[in-house]
């Protein structure tokens, strides 16, 4: 079993429940009031923590690139400075939307890009979580080591080497991984599910999932194999003019995945023994030794004298049908009809 990590006031990791993760990102659209609702919304479709972003356009890009023109958002600016600036919210905004998260239940997270976000995303005490662009980042890994706060890390677009790198610099930080791949929307086949597990068993940390999928299924499977963390992009409408509203689910869909998350939850661990609920089967439809003909006491039990028939009843007193080989040989101490389940008091060795 892996370690369980804290961040916030929230214990994650193996044998704890799913960790669901409302990212509305940029889905405000540099709208104080839509953050708000999204939050109220992410809250009523059962998500735990809401996720926003945190960038300084000017120290995370080299000018000439936020400066080229970007044609995704056109009624939000001609060029990436002018769409970044356009939907970044200030500290105090996160900082109000921090309140009102916290006052609902809910935990509030951060993703912070460049070195003066990650020091707002600190000042607020929000749970940090470095996004899959960051994760290359060696000056931002280095600042959140010193800091010593838990973060969240995602893996999109990192090989092997990069990712041991960064866990490297992370040593002795509250970890947790999430198995992301950077691709919008992201085609079913190459989200490789099964490299939850494997990151799970490579790096003994606790490892969620970060979806950018169509549909919640595969969500949901995620969770089946193991995820302590479901972080999917939220939004009102996916419709709405904007960076991550088409790879984003809205809030119907996400309270749907939420109750298929914890119906698995509940489904999940592994079976020891024969339950209760089971017995009542097991008694009437498993199959008991009986004799295939009167027996005398004295008989000495061969292969023709046995069959095995329905009801097993208590294997206390009667033999299952898997003993039948060792039952070949014994002797009968009393009489038996025909088609009588054996009881084990009945016969002896011989």
């Amino acid at each position: 079993m892996t370690e369980q990590v804290n961040i916030g006031t929230i214990d994650v990791g193996d044998g704890l429940p799913t960790l669901m993760i409302a990212e509305i990102g940029l889905n405000h659209n540099g709208s104080i009031e839509l953050a708000h609702t999204l939050i109220d919304d992410a809250a009523l479709s059962g998500a735990n923590v809401v996720k926003f972003q945190k960038r300084s356009p000017a120290d995370l890009a080299t000018k000439n690139f936020i400066d080229k023109p970007f044609l995704k958002c056109p009624l939000f600016g001609k060029t990436q400075r002018q769409v970044r600036e356009r939907l970044e919210l200030s500290e105090e905004n996160l900082a109000e939307l921090k309140e009102h998260a916290e006052s609902l239940g809910l935990q509030f997270c951060v993703s912070a890009f460049d070195l003066p976000s990650l020091e707002t995303v600190i000042s607020l005490g929000a749970i940090l979580k470095i996004a899959s662009h960051s994760i290359t980042n060696g000056p931002l890994l280095e600042r959140v080591r010193e800091a010593e706060v838990p973060v969240i890390m995602s893996t999109g677009g990192a090989n092997d080497k990069e990712i041991k790198q960064a866990i490297d610099i992370l040593k002795g930080v509250p970890l947790i991984l999430m198995h992301c791949v950077s691709a919008y929307p992201t085609p079913d086949h190459l989200i490789r599910l099964d490299t939850i597990p494997y990151l799970k068993d490579k790096y003994q940390l606790p490892v969620g999932f970060s979806g950018h999928e169509k549909g919640i299924e595969l969500s949901v499977a995620a969770a089946t194999l193991g995820a302590c963390i479901i972080e999917r992009h939220f939004t009102l409408n996916r419709s709405m003019m904007g960076l991550d509203h088409g790879i984003s689910l809205e809030p119907q869909e996400f309270a749907q995945m939420v109750l298929n998350v914890r119906r698995v939850e509940s489904a999940r661990g592994i079976s020891k023994g024969i339950f209760p609920e089971e017995k009542a089967a097991r008694l009437n439809y498993h199959v008991a030794i009986c004799s295939s003909h009167d027996l005398k006491k004295g008989d000495i039990l061969t292969h023709a004298d046995l069959v095995c028939k329905q009801p097993l009843g208590d294997a206390e007193l009667f033999f299952t049908g898997l003993e039948l080989e060792s039952v070949i040989g014994m002797k009968i101490t009393e009489d038996i009809l025909a088609d009588t389940p054996i009881a084990r008091n009945l016969i002896q060795k011989n």
